[in-house]
C-alpha cells in the first residue's frame, strides 16, 4: 500500500493539479480557453449595450478598459453558480479585472451576485470574478 500511494500521486502532480489547491467556488469553473458562443449577434449587442452604459455611468478607468475593448458577452451570470463570458482584446489581468468590476455593476447586475470570466486576445482566460463569501 505504501508503494501504491506515491504512484497514484505522480499523475496528479504532473498534471498541474495539486492536492493542496482550493477547489474553485461556484458550480461552474471558467474554462482556460474561451468556449464557443451560442448566439453571436446577441453577444455583440450585449457588449455594445454594456459599453454604452460604461460610457455614461462608468469611471475613467472602467471606460478605458471597456470602451473599444469588449467585443462580445454571453452566458447566464444571474443564476447562482453560472458564468457570464466577456470577450476583450486585453492581454493583461489588470484591465480584465476592471472590466469584470464594471460588469458586476452594469444595470441588471447591480443587485445580483455576478460571476464573470473575462477572456483576452486569443481567447485566453485573464480573470474570473467570484462572489464574496456569504453572497
Amino acid at each position: 500500500m505504501k508503494r501504491i500511494v506515491p504512484l497514484l500521486l505522480v499523475p496528479v502532480l504532473l498534471s498541474g493539479c495539486g492536492l493542496l489547491e482550493e477547489a474553485p467556488s461556484g458550480d461552474r469553473v471558467a474554462p482556460p480557453q474561451l468556449p464557443a458562443v451560442q448566439n453571436e449577434g446577441k453577444a455583440v449587442s450585449d457588449a455594445e449595450s454594456f459599453a454604452a452604459w460604461v460610457s455614461e455611468k462608468g469611471g475613467k478607468e472602467q471606460q478605458d478598459a471597456v470602451i473599444g475593448h469588449v467585443s462580445m458577452m454571453w452566458g447566464d451570470w444571474n443564476t447562482p453558480g453560472e458564468l457570464g463570458f466577456v470577450v476583450t482584446d486585453h492581454n493583461q489581468k489588470a484591465p480584465a479585472e476592471t472590466v469584470a468590476e464594471a460588469f458586476a455593476g452594469w444595470e441588471d447586475n447591480v443587485h445580483t451576485t455576478v460571476r464573470a470570466a473575462v477572456y483576452g486576445k486569443g481567447g485566453e482566460l485573464l480573470y474570473v470574478t467570484e462572489p464574496k463569501p456569504g453572497s
